[in-house]
């Protein structure tokens, strides 16, 4: 069975947006690794973990949540 966040990215593209999150330095891999624990309890999304943790705000969350690969790519 597939989780909620599948129907938001998929797992390639939950792997891109992880690796953005990183590189760009919004988020470390200690609170990405807790994220990815509660997002599979809760089968929710990546960036809505995220910002239920307050490891990003409202305004990263709204600029986010948009984003895809394409869109890093063309930028």
């Amino acid at each position: 069975m597939r989780s909620q966040s599948a129907e938001y990215y998929p797992d390639s593209d939950q792997q891109e947006l992880e690796l953005y999150l990183i590189e760009s330095a919004l988020i470390n891999q200690e609170q990405l690794n807790l994220a990815k624990k509660l997002q599979a309890r809760q089968e929710g999304p990546l960036l809505m973990i995220l910002l239920q943790l307050n490891f990003i705000d409202v305004n990263q969350f709204s600029g986010l949540i948009d984003w895809t690969p394409k869109a890093r790519i063309d930028n």
